[in-house]
């Protein structure tokens, strides 16, 4: 793949996290730059001057509004707007959910029996997370929040009794709301076939083909499993994922091209069913 002449460096611009304490940036940041690298691109990557939300992000994107590149979940209808590198940066991992509730919940989970135990309880999302449309697709009970940061506040007083949250970034959200009362759940994981990709704007074919020039020679000389092994694979021991009812939900939102089958991009679990 021949790749067009840049400006050197390239400058590419992200939405700005939600909080100063908002983790979950720093590896697709760090997996945005190792594409770059690999592709041999000088690029400089810039968080935008404000947080937004997703779906402001993603309306950025399309409308010069400043923002290069976005990562989220995909979904028929975002493909359709914007250009996706369709390469899963969490190795499909983002679609397993784990719940946090407050600890003293525990026993209400462990006593449910199967799924349609699970959907008679209420949880939390925010409302432009593609999350929160596959589980109401799934007769799940949803509140949807404006923001991130209301998750907790609706968990801490009692208006919801979960927040499904991704495999791998519960476990830091735990630490920093343990001393509040909440904790992960011990006993179910659910799960739907999904994929967050890196979205630029839909008419930028030369940004999307660099990106996924070097994120494929990431994942052809290892870097690219290597950085996701440092960032996560200590985290997915201590989960103990294998040990979990797992709860098997379908995404009526993925995309007909989503690479399902190509097994190189996937990372497989072996849970209870």
């Amino acid at each position: 793949m021949l790749l067009p002449l840049f400006a050197q460096p390239l400058i590419i611009k992200y939405p700005a996290v939600a909080t100063m304490s908002d983790f979950r940036s720093e590896y697709p940041i760090a997996l945005l730059q190792l594409a770059f690298d690999k592709a041999g691109v000088d690029a400089e990557l810039q968080s935008s001057a404000e947080p937004m939300s997703k779906s402001r992000a993603l309306h950025l994107l399309n409308s010069n509004g400043g923002i290069d590149v976005v990562w989220t979940m995909t979904s028929t209808e975002r493909e359709l707007q914007y250009l996706p590198v369709r390469i899963p940066i969490y190795r499909g991992l983002g679609s397993y959910r784990l719940l946090l509730i407050n600890a003293a919940d525990q026993h209400k989970f462990s006593q449910l029996k199967d799924k349609k135990a699970l959907q008679q309880l209420r949880f939390a999302q925010v409302h432009d997370w593609v999350d929160t449309e596959i589980l109401r697709a799934s007769r799940f009970s949803i509140l949807a929040v404006s923001k991130y940061e209301n998750l907790f506040q609706m968990l801490l007083k009692g208006r919801v009794e979960a927040i499904p949250r991704g495999v791998l970034e519960i476990e830091a959200e735990r630490q920093t709301w343990q001393q509040q009362g909440l904790v992960i759940e011990t006993d179910w994981l659910i799960h739907y076939p999904g994929a967050v990709y890196f979205f630029v704007k839909q008419d930028n074919l030369a940004l999307a083909a660099t990106i996924e020039l070097g994120l494929r020679k990431a994942l052809a000389d290892g870097s690219f499993l290597a950085l996701f092994q440092q960032f996560f694979q200590k985290h997915l021991a201590q989960m103990a994922l294998e040990r979990r009812t797992l709860i098997e939900l379908p995404n009526p939102f993925l995309p007909p091209l989503t690479p399902i089958d190509d097994t190189s991009l996937w990372h497989r679990l072996e849970t209870q069913q």
